[in-house]
């Protein structure tokens, strides 16, 4: 007959069972404390890292796209610009050059400096050089253009966003180039008879310039702009104010005459010459009365339909007419509006289309990007994913026919895209940027010719006409947009920065 055992007390039972779990009892309590240990770790990192952009998706931040720690570089090729000793400490360069000195040669290293936090003092050096132009040296100039004005605001804007010596370099060339072939009359490429080809060349000249912080009074290369505001202001006032120069707008004149305006607009942001004023207002008045039902704008201002690459350049007149602080008619409606066609071409995978929506192109959506946070100032979804559109078709190769490297030389190399890209990624930052600016600006410094100016593109899908010839307009095209580029890190400084 079965008879149970005896109850033992609490505490025997206790300990006996403790002795039997004995290795369980350890694992458990090992567990315990790696999980605590672990998730400290993970709540510190989530505390004191600071997040980097991303898209929704977050393939900005993949492997293919991350930008690895930069090697050791030769210590010729490791000179940072500092606001205490900038490369170039005077608004014109004539403190360490001249217009007849020659540049050496350089090799560029295959990595980008690492991107500074901004500091006290580089945030200062951009503010004050905000006060060192406009009337009277006090008005001073909206702080998304100070950067470029004076060398040390220059020099911090450059350590800020990754920008090397070399690049600096190139630009001085490039204007140097520039002045050596500049008309008699002022203006930029054929004489006495470049149509609305050779204004859009005068326009985009100016622009570089301007971007480098020069004016008519600075020693080296106020001269020329001097000259090219004159041949402005001359044919501008003789075609009522129609910068295409001709007495009509035909296909090609509504991007001559937005380019023109542009540039206007940031000489008189940048000086508050009065002289242009009125031509400026005027010249405005015909984009913002070129503006077509659904926001954009298309070939001689025909209002039936719009066009992506056309209404680029007429948001980027706009904008600088905007910060001009004329005050003048329609501007900021007309921006607003512009915003609603960008939306319509806006393509379901991030990308901009040339006339619609389901048109998506590379090549146009960075001209997307761009011209709506110029003005919108935000990072919506619309910059976002377009951003991600970018890198995806600039990094993927597993895209196939849609995978666009950044290659000079490449057949598929694109300047006009790259100018809107450049300047979109920077605007955006993080992940975007750190990437763009490691695949693009070693490409364009290397492949700059010895005298100054860009060589054609080679492949034979690459760019248009412009990008490949080899006489005639194409050299200005090509060089004006790759100084552009490399004084993006000046040039426009992020609202965020």
């Amino acid at each position: 007959m079965y008879t149970p055992e005896a109850k033992k007390p609490f505490m025997e039972r206790l300990q006996e069972r403790l002795a039997a779990s004995r290795f369980l009892t350890f694992s458990a309590l090992l567990h315990a404390i790696l999980i605590f240990l672990g998730g400290g770790v993970v709540l510190y990192k989530q505390v004191t890292d600071t997040p980097d952009f991303a898209a929704s998706g977050g393939d900005l931040v993949a492997s293919d796209t991350q930008v690895q720690a930069p090697p050791e570089q030769p210590p010729d090729l490791t000179q940072e610009f500092t606001p205490q000793t900038p490369q170039l400490n005077a608004p014109s360069l004539s403190a360490i050059t001249t217009s007849n000195a020659t540049t050496p040669q350089f090799t560029v290293a295959a990595a980008v400096p690492t991107i500074a936090a901004p500091t006290n003092d580089m945030t200062k050096a951009i503010a004050n050089a905000a006060k060192s132009l406009g009337k009277g040296g006090s008005s001073g100039i909206p702080g998304t253009m100070a950067s470029r004005v004076g060398g040390t605001a220059r020099a911090a804007a450059m350590q800020m966003n990754g920008g090397k010596k070399e690049s600096e370099e190139a630009v001085l060339r490039g204007l140097r180039w520039l002045v050596k072939n500049q008309n008699a009359d002022g203006s930029w490429g054929k004489p006495n008879g470049g149509g609305p080809t050779g204004a859009a060349m005068t326009g985009f000249s100016i622009l570089s310039f301007l971007g480098h912080g020069e004016t008519p009074v600075s020693a080296e290369f106020g001269p020329a702009i001097q000259k090219a505001l004159d041949w402005v202001l001359k044919n501008g006032n003789a075609n009522d104010g129609r910068l295409n120069m001709e007495k009509q707008f035909s296909q090609p004149g509504v991007y001559a005459h937005a380019i023109v305006t542009y540039g206007l607009g940031e000489y008189y942001t940048m000086t508050k010459d009065e002289r242009v004023a009125p031509l400026l207002k005027k010249a405005v008045g015909y984009i913002v009365d070129g503006q077509g039902p659904d926001g954009g704008w298309m070939y001689a201002y025909d209002k039936t339909e719009s066009d992506t690459s056309v209404s680029g350049w007429q948001i980027q007149a706009l904008k600088a007419a905007h910060l001009s602080g004329l005050d003048i008619p329609g501007v900021d409606a007309a921006l607003d509006k512009a915003m609603l066609d960008l939306q319509r071409v806006r393509g379901k995978n991030g990308g901009f289309g040339y006339r619609n929506a389901q048109q998506e192109k590379y090549s146009l959506t960075g001209v997307g990007v761009l011209c709506t946070y110029f003005w919108k100032q935000e990072k919506d979804k619309m910059v976002r994913d377009g951003i991600e559109y970018i890198m995806d078709h600039t990094t993927k190769s597993n895209l196939k026919d849609q995978y666009y490297p950044v290659e000079y030389k490449g057949d598929k190399a694109d300047l006009y895209a790259w100018y809107y890209n450049t300047q979109a990624c920077l605007m955006v930052g993080g992940a975007a940027w750190n990437t763009w600016n490691r695949l693009f600006q070693g490409e364009i410094v290397k492949n700059q010719s010895p005298d100054g100016s860009w060589p054609p593109l080679a492949g034979k899908s690459a760019g248009g006409d412009l990008q490949r010839s080899v006489e005639g307009m194409g050299p200005f095209y090509r060089t004006n947009l790759c100084i552009l580029m490399l004084e993006v890190y000046y040039r426009y400084m992020p609202t965020t920065k």
